[in-house]
């Protein structure tokens, strides 16, 4: 009987190596079938959101194709405008006025500072008040050069402007 006994211990041994193997194999299948519908999904979720961005980057180029007309449309208009209000026109200067266009001309660029010592000004507000004036008025242009604000006056600029001042 040992005899028996010992095959049939073999054959347990032989059917239980071959349960594990089958169980191993068994575990890999899964294990590569679990991985491989990880795999589908995610190919899957990035074809959504490579078409979502896709969508999205059309419709921002859309847009900003819509902003550039518009912005370049009314820059068109405002330099219309801009040109048409420039374009002859009339301004008249005080004699002050005209004293210190003919300064700004004379120096070629002035800050108030100058203004002040030119005119004889006791403070900076009336010189500034002049300058700026003149500056709204389209006679000179403004730079900003560090704490200062200094004026220029541009020939080319008033090119189609009329300046009236008082004989002197």
């Amino acid at each position: 009987m040992s005899k028996k006994t010992e095959q049939l211990e073999r054959e347990l041994e032989g059917l239980k190596y071959e349960i594990n193997q089958l169980s191993s194999k068994k575990k890999k299948v899964l294990d590569e079938n679990i991985v491989s519908s990880l795999m589908k999904q995610l190919v899957e979720e990035r074809e959504r959101s490579n078409k979502l961005l896709e969508s999205l980057t059309e419709k921002i180029t859309k847009l900003e194709k819509e902003i550039d007309v518009r912005d370049g449309k009314e820059q068109l208009e405002g330099e219309i405008q801009e040109y048409d209000a420039v374009s002859n026109r009339e301004v008249p200067l005080s004699e002050l006025d005209s004293k210190i266009l003919n300064f700004v001309q004379s120096k070629e660029m002035i800050c108030a500072d100058d203004l002040v010592h030119f005119m004889e000004y006791k403070g900076r507000n009336a010189a500034c008040a002049r300058l700026n004036k003149l500056y709204r008025q389209g006679i000179l242009d403004r730079y900003q050069l560090g704490h200062k604000v200094y004026y220029k006056f541009d020939a080319g600029k008033t090119t189609n402007t009329l300046i009236i001042s008082p004989s002197q």
